[in-house]
């Protein structure tokens, strides 16, 4: 058995309901070991889902202590339901808590799927007992397929890193296909290290690697109710990262990595997406203005469906700049397409040929590279093309 095919102190199983998805893996349950330090960012959106609201209240008070238990289901958001909502995470929690021997306050639930219906909370407390009977170290990759909904495939990542002399494990999933643009963070990513990082520098580390990552992705600019993030350090490989060490910036490094290859696979699944599109916007005057350019540039629909066709409209990009609270002309801007240029301080290129941009626009990594020539800021988001299928995905799913 690799090494790497477990995190020490975290047991994890999947089990079906027999709700929406039928004889489907639909429901997850990940039992952490006592003094597991963990880190949770959740959506920012006002209307959040049930779950969302109790998965935030218990992580404040839970017993470090004893067990953790994460509960996750598919296909039902569990959002949109009023008290009924909060009383059905409830039951979820309280039956798992009597499972594990555990408190209620210990059991941390995530849910994705249809907004505005009520859970079949016996089908999924079932579902949760099967799963408990079937705990082991090894179930990672049932469990990263259990959680997914319009996703095609799990989002699965394994690495062995080294901190200083000594190696830890990290061990993530994540599940997102559509209506994604975390803002923190359906999205929803569990990561585990077995490091033994204290919470307020867990939940610093967290932030920084959640903004080069999830909080620079976008497939159709939607926030989800549900949105969430969770980073956890188990502490079992005795490896201690402390707040100013050299240590605790490598693992920074590393775990950034980690995050940003979660991010681009989650891109890489978008809805009907053919193709997927960085957007890197430099020399802006401050971090907020490019990364104002580089969302509405990513989220612009006309953008999107250019590239779906092959269609270098270096005039809808440049559109999609003009528009940006904060820009103050366009009179310097240069835009490059995987290197062919496009825009010479904001006219087109004399370099510029159709042919040339036309072959470029046909790759299935598309960079499209914004210089505004007004400071050192700098900011990259990745996105995907917008499609047919997107649409047909988005038309038949259930709302």
């Amino acid at each position: 058995m690799k090494k790497t095919n477990f995190i020490e102190g975290v047991n994890l199983s999947s089990s079906s309901s027999n709700t929406r998805y039928g004889k489907r893996e639909d429901t997850a349950l990940i039992v952490l070991d006592k003094n597991s330090v963990i880190s949770g960012k959740f959506t920012s959106n006002k209307f959040q889902a049930a779950p969302v609201k109790v998965a935030k209240k218990h992580l404040k008070i839970r017993k470090r202590k004893q067990k953790t238990a994460f509960i996750i289901n598919a296909g039902n958001a569990n959002a949109g339901t009023g008290e009924q909502g909060k009383e059905d995470v409830k039951a979820c929690c309280e039956e798992v808590a009597k499972l594990l021997n555990i408190e209620e306050k210990n059991v941390i639930p995530f849910s994705t799927g249809i907004i505005g219906e009520y859970l079949e909370t016996k089908k999924h407390i079932e579902a949760l007992k099967k799963a408990e009977k079937k705990l082991n170290p090894f179930n990672w990759n049932k469990v990263s397929k259990s959680i997914l909904t319009t996703d095609t495939k799990p989002k699965l990542i394994s690495k062995e890193i080294k901190i200083g002399k000594q190696k830890i494990l990290v061990k993530g999933f994540a599940k997102g296909s559509g209506m994604i643009r975390p803002d923190f963070a359906t999205l929803l990513s569990f990561v585990f290290l077995d490091a033994k990082v204290n919470e307020s520098l867990l939940a610093n580390i967290h932030k920084t690697v959640l903004q080069e990552s999830f909080e620079s992705i976008t497939v159709d600019g939607d926030t989800s109710p549900n949105d969430s993030s969770v980073l956890v350090a188990t502490g079992r490989s005795g490896k201690q990262v402390l707040k100013g060490s050299k240590e605790l910036s490598e693992l920074t490094s590393k775990l950034k990595e980690i995050y940003t290859s979660l991010a681009s696979k989650i891109i890489n699944d978008a809805e009907g997406s053919s193709k997927q599109i960085v957007i890197k916007v430099t020399t802006a005057e401050n971090k907020r203005v490019a990364k104002s350019i580089a969302f509405n540039i990513a989220e612009s629909l006309l953008v999107k469906t250019a590239f779906y066709g092959n269609d270098p409209n270096w005039g809808r990009i440049l559109a999609a700049i003009g528009r940006t609270h904060g820009v103050k002309n366009v009179s310097k801007v240069d835009i490059a397409l995987n290197n062919i240029p496009l825009i010479k301080n904001g006219n087109r290129d004399q370099r510029y040929t159709e042919l040339k941009a036309k072959n470029a626009a046909k790759a299935k990594v598309i960079n499209i590279i914004v210089n505004l020539k007004d400071g050192e800021e700098s900011f990259s988001v990745l996105t995907s093309d917008l499609t047919k299928e997107y649409v047909s995905i988005n038309s038949d799913y259930k709302s």
